[in-house]
């Protein structure tokens, strides 16, 4: 198995319980798109008690979505849990990121079976992520690159397998062909996306990080690569 993790970075326009089950349907959206409907539930104490917080039944919101998300958050406007789908993947969200209630961070975590299904999974939600929900940074590592620590410098947003960021740069400047892409919206550029490999990238594999922490050492050369305080 393959362990998949895309995060998201986003400053929602308002911060509330409405607005957060209409991003995480459009999350759920795009990934029933590419892995198929499945049922999504909150945590509970257990597995059993788990699956009686159902929020999403395949693409549709449950009708006890909203009081079992108000239940499983007290602290709103304070967000920090996440769902998960009976196939073990997941989708965690928190906000209050850098003492801003309105930013938030959702990573969704994807298991797939080998190589060519992590291939197709990445290579279709990537970019329908950016196109869809217009994130300020996406980041999608693979095999618990970062969770092993195996980045450049610890302060920042790893890159593992790909790394896109809501600000256009000149690809003569940068110089980096192969792995820069720029984005653009209605033929205007909105942001750039730079990949490590076009295959599969393994982020416990020595060659694989060795590319990833090339590209980290050549975005930070550019003051690219935000850090953890300075991420918005």
């Amino acid at each position: 198995m393959n362990k998949i993790e895309i995060t998201l970075f986003i400053k929602e326009k308002m911060n509330s319980l409405d607005g957060i089950l209409k991003r995480l349907h459009q999350l759920i959206q795009l990934y029933t798109e590419e892995n198929g409907a499945t049922d999504w539930f909150l945590t509970g104490k257990n597995k059993e008690d788990a699956m009686t917080k159902l929020i999403f039944h395949g693409n549709d919101l449950s009708r006890d979505a909203m009081q079992l998300l108000t239940k499983k958050l007290p602290d709103f406007p304070l967000v920090g849990t996440r769902i998960w789908s009976k196939n073990d993947d997941s989708i965690e969200f928190e906000n209050y990121i850098q003492s801003d209630i309105t930013c938030f961070q959702y990573r969704i975590v994807h298991y797939a079976e080998n190589e060519n299904n992590a291939l197709r999974f990445t290579s279709q939600i990537a970019l329908k992520i950016i196109d869809k929900i217009e994130p300020h940074v996406f980041q999608l590592e693979t095999n618990g690159y970062s969770l092993h620590q195996h980045e450049v410098f610890p302060d920042r947003l790893p890159v593992g397998w790909m790394f896109y960021i809501d600000k256009s740069y000149d690809e003569k400047t940068l110089n980096l062909p192969k792995q820069m892409h720029t984005i653009k919206r209605d033929g205007q550029p909105v942001g750039t996306l730079f990949v490590t490999k076009r295959d599969f990238f393994d982020g416990s594999n020595k060659a694989d990080i060795t590319l990833s922490n090339d590209l980290e050492i050549a975005l930070v050369a550019h003051d690219i690569l935000p850090t953890y305080k300075k991420i918005f």
